[in-house]
């Protein structure tokens, strides 16, 4: 559960984060040198421990299309939407990954999509819903980008799944970066020709963390979970996302705490403690 819980507080903090790297680095360009940042970070700890193994010929299928269709595409398309959009609203869109991946997973994988899960959901989405708020216009084509952005991050977390006990989780997260990395450096070389770039020292600070904290950390948390705990189970836990960027935005912005904000909150726990009772059950 913790290193669950630990996937989306460092996947929350990326939408302040992001907003620092973005303002001088085209989004592109961010993720490609965010991988170049996460690359080695997740390398050296599997060397130190042992643990690094040979890439199966059966499985090299598989990994590259967690590369192309989740670290490629999936997070292209969502610095594009991040960049088009408020904080707010890219948190809320990204959060909704708990819409696709108890589908996907009753579809594939053939876990049972309860009425208990189901309800956890919606519980938490509603409180999403609650804290984020959507005011003003809506960029349409950022929304676009983020919402199949997160249909793609979810059917990639459901072919993770074939790959569960065959690595150690940061093994599969570095391999599919690198799968990725050839694909977004490409892209990123083509959008620098008509986008200006500039490394200044929060740009840099941004984009390492990314790397190190949003990229290696996170998705090496994340695929742990994967390995450990049901697909839409793990789902449930999205909601913290906007939670944390909303709870970042207070104490590094200075942005004012709402009534939304904590009956969110509250009912965002609530969805939590739901699905926790929800998912013992089951075991």
């Amino acid at each position: 559960m913790i290193p669950l819980l630990g996937a989306f507080l460092c996947w929350g903090s990326l939408y302040v984060v992001s907003k620092l790297a973005l303002r001088t680095i085209p989004p592109v360009t961010v993720l490609a040198l965010r991988y170049l940042v996460a690359i080695p970070a997740l390398y050296l700890p599997l060397r130190l421990r042992g643990v690094l193994r040979p890439l199966q010929r059966e499985h090299v299928g598989t990994m590259l299309t967690i590369g192309l269709l989740g670290y490629f595409l999936s997070f292209c398309l969502q610095m594009l939407g991040i960049d088009r959009l408020t904080g707010s609203v890219s948190s809320l869109l990204g959060a909704m990954n708990p819409i696709f991946i108890p589908i996907l997973a009753a579809i594939f994988l053939g876990e049972k999509l309860t009425k208990e899960k189901v309800g956890c959901v919606m519980l938490s989405m509603a409180g999403v819903v609650l804290i984020v708020g959507v005011n003003g216009t809506v960029d349409v084509i950022g929304a676009a980008l983020m919402l199949l952005s997160v249909f793609l991050w979810s059917s990639t977390s459901i072919i993770i799944r074939r790959l569960a006990g065959q690595y150690d989780p940061m093994q599969i997260a570095m391999m599919a970066m690198l799968s990725a990395l050839p694909f977004t450096g490409a892209w990123a070389m083509v959008e620098l020709q008509g986008s200006p770039c500039t490394l200044t020292l929060s740009a840099v600070l941004a984009v390492i963390y990314m790397g190190l904290v949003g990229t290696a950390a996170a998705h090496s948390l994340w695929n742990y979970s994967l390995s450990k705990m049901d697909a839409s189970f793990c789902s449930m836990f999205y909601p913290l996302q906007p939670l944390v960027a909303s709870t970042l935005g207070v104490i590094i912005l200075h942005e004012q705490i709402t009534p939304n904000y904590l009956a969110g909150a509250a009912v965002i726990c609530c969805g939590i403690v739901a699905a926790v009772r929800s998912g013992r059950n089951s075991a």
